[in-house]
């Protein structure tokens, strides 16, 4: 009957490491790389507890069945010795018997100390199994929803890509190209040497008439306050290298672009004579 009690207590325990290492999923986000490897440390930790509550029922199993066998031994001893004094009727032999059998219960009950000792052990250090292994998996599952959220490591918030502003770029290619000022400044004004109340109308010629004549060059160009409209150029007429020219203000309908051959140039149907009469241009028109 002892060995039957201690039988059932050892089982008890086991039950009770089974119990405590089953451990409930952790929610798992489905997102990223991160979410499927916290699935996998939990997974993990599954099978770490259930290997260790397998170890715990084994080790107490063994541990009863020690116990009862043990058990079994002693009661048979004291049983042959029962026997010994029913046959011989001696008073020693009865003793003996007496004391037979008391031993076998104290061995018996250590026995069953023993085992219920190893099978508590076993349960410990199971649930210890257990409670690592869900600690692995929630860290894992809480750094994977972190990474799925966009926060870094330093705990500051992902930068969104940068998305280039509509600035109305004018629409210019190398088919139509636009043009510099720093180009435009560049440029000589020719005269047709046609009288100056002549209509301007765009030649179209494959070169430049040798009538034509270099009078200028353009100095800068002059934009309205608001600096979106051309509305003049300064023209050097004269000197050498632009010393001693002569600055004249031009409205942008004095001169036009042309582009003949491989030459690109202005061009007027204002003398230079007609051009040098104009008041010379002022500075303090302008802002510098």
């Amino acid at each position: 009957m002892k060995s039957l009690v201690i039988a059932v207590t050892a089982l008890a325990l086991a039950g009770t490491a089974i119990a405590q290492t089953e451990l409930p999923k952790a929610p798992v986000p489905s997102t990223e790389q991160q979410v499927q490897d916290a699935a996998k440390a939990a997974d993990q930790a599954a099978d770490t507890a259930a290997a260790a509550a397998e170890t715990a029922v084994s080790e107490a199993g063994a541990a009863a069945e020690k116990a009862a066998d043990e058990a079994a031994d002693a009661a048979a001893r004291a049983g042959d010795a029962a026997a010994q004094a029913a046959k011989g009727a001696s008073e020693a032999v009865a003793i003996e018997a007496t004391d037979a059998a008391k031993q076998a219960a104290e061995e018996a009950a250590a026995a069953a100390d023993k085992a219920a000792a190893s099978a508590s052990k076993a349960a410990d250090a199971a649930a210890d199994e257990a409670a690592k292994g869900a600690t692995e998996a929630e860290d894992a599952v809480e750094g994977a929803a972190d990474q799925a959220t966009g926060e870094m490591a330093e705990g500051e918030p992902v930068a969104p890509p940068v998305i280039a502003p509509d600035v109305n770029a004018p629409a210019i290619s190398e088919a139509d190209p636009g043009v510099l000022g720093s180009w435009v400044t560049s440029r000589n004004i020719w005269t047709t040497n046609q009288p100056s109340t002549t209509v301007w109308v765009d030649p179209a010629l494959d070169q430049r008439p040798a009538e034509w004549q270099n009078i200028a060059k353009i100095n800068d160009i002059v934009l309205g306050d608001s600096g979106e409209q051309v509305v003049g150029y300064i023209a050097d007429i004269g000197g050498f290298l632009g010393i001693g020219a002569k600055k004249v203000l031009l409205g942008p309908d004095a001169i036009h672009l042309l582009t003949i051959g491989d030459e690109t140039f202005f061009a007027t149907n204002y003398t230079k004579e007609e051009l040098e009469a104009l008041p010379d241009f002022d500075e303090k028109t302008v802002r510098k």
